[in-house]
């Protein structure tokens, strides 16, 4: 009887401690597309906070990318592995064959390894979201236009495990 109740304790214990363990997203904010009128070009933003515990891959940087273009920014070229205020983050935000927008973000980083190490996350913006809120805000004249999203977690693929107690 004992041994049955310790085990029984040990699994519940061992259940619990998994149960709370949590994968640590990026925190992506100010998302922004615009431009403000027809001739100005484009602007690309964001911010980007990866907060791991006790792994090397943290970092806090903000991203932008300029194109010219003469209608909405994305009429111009897109940026791909364009780099941030940190040269070891790049990102990417640009429509692709699924009639989507693909935000990229790819983070190289050194972790004690022969070769540094790589994290990257995806997100995909559906053709509608972006070009429907982008004519949405256009002004009067159709002269400007935007698509924005105040923040995003998003969970890259890690190079190194990254995961936090979420109820401590």
């Amino acid at each position: 009887m004992k041994f049955s109740a310790m085990i029984s304790l040990l699994a519940t214990t061992v259940a619990a401690q998994n149960q709370l363990m949590v994968p640590v997203p990026w925190a992506i904010s100010s998302l922004s597309i615009s431009n403000i009128r027809h001739g100005t070009g484009g602007w690309w933003s964001f911010n980007i906070v990866d907060a791991p515990t006790l792994t090397p891959q943290g970092f806090n940087t903000t991203c932008n990318y300029h194109a010219n273009t003469y209608v909405f920014a994305l009429d111009g070229p897109p940026p791909y592995n364009e780099p941030c205020a940190n040269p070891n983050v790049t990102f990417g935000l640009f429509p692709n064959a699924n009639h989507e927008f693909t935000f990229n973000v790819t983070h190289i980083y050194e972790c004690g390894k022969t070769s540094p190490c790589t994290d990257n996350g995806t997100w995909s913006f559906s053709w509608d979201d972006v070009r429907g809120q982008e004519d949405d805000v256009q002004n009067n004249f159709g002269q400007s236009g935007g698509f924005s999203r105040s923040y995003i977690s998003m969970y890259p693929t890690r190079a190194v495990a990254s995961s936090k107690c979420e109820f401590c």
